[in-house]
């Protein structure tokens, strides 16, 4: 399963610290992702947003994703990326490579702990991008947190700035197996030599809910709002997601 419609996903306890010292402007695709990997299952995912770009141009994301579980610990996937302007025809923007390792389950550990790597290469000439993320996720009784330290580079011979510092949270309920309402909070802080001041920060937050219609099929839709005067004021967010083994 994908990002945040599989729970207790990923996230990594040593890789949680290197994510805390090292900045990167994180994706433009905002999804909380959790450490747990289930081996053999497939899935097909789709997500799509809306939200203003810095220009004031209406921007709508689209992102196509075939994901597999390849082992018990390990999971594998490739995206490719859409993005229409408003004005303008749909663009195909880059595609993406991404790698999860679930390394403690909640049983073993205190939380789940696992890996996130992302290779990310634009059609647009702008540098590839390599993107880090610690999963880390406990869950309560009722609710679960899961968090993401977030760690970017450019790389390639257009890169222009140096590593980069995000996170992703979220704070789910457990209402139902089929109903979880969240709330996610995600930040974008400036390289990790010059972390931004809060007002220049970028900070998102907003309520999500996941719900599931059968063991194949499940769907997010959320809503977040700008914090910090160089955040987007709203972006609105659904995801698709089609799993099988």
């Amino acid at each position: 399963m994908s990002a945040v419609i599989r729970f207790p996903f990923r996230a990594g306890v040593a890789l949680a610290v290197l994510c805390l010292a090292v900045p990167a402007e994180a994706s433009d695709k905002k999804v909380v992702y959790s450490p747990l990997v289930h081996e053999g299952e497939k899935e097909i995912e789709y997500y799509i947003a809306y939200h203003e770009g810095a220009d004031g141009i209406d921007v709508v994301l689209h992102e196509l994703e075939l994901e597999w579980g390849a082992t018990a610990r390990d999971s594998v996937a490739a995206y490719a990326s859409w993005e229409d302007l408003a004005g303008a025809d749909l663009e195909m923007t880059g595609y993406k490579l991404e790698w999860i390792h679930q390394f403690f389950e909640q049983g073993e550990h205190s939380w789940d702990v696992g890996s996130y790597v992302e290779y990310a290469m634009t059609d647009q000439g702008d540098a590839d991008r390599v993107e880090v993320k610690a999963l880390l996720e406990h869950t309560f009784p009722r609710t679960t947190l899961t968090l993401n330290p977030v760690l970017e580079k450019e790389v390639g011979e257009e890169a222009e700035v140096g590593v980069e510092a995000a996170y992703g949270a979220r704070w789910a309920l457990r209402l139902s197996p089929r109903v979880e309402p969240a709330v996610e909070f995600y930040g974008d802080l400036g390289e990790v030599e010059d972390i931004k001041d809060w007002p220049e920060t970028r900070q998102l937050l907003g309520p999500v809910v996941d719900v599931r219609i059968n063991h194949s099929f499940a769907f997010q839709a959320g809503a977040l709002f700008g914090l910090t005067r160089d955040s987007e004021d709203v972006r609105l967010k659904t995801l698709f997601a089609f799993e099988w083994y």
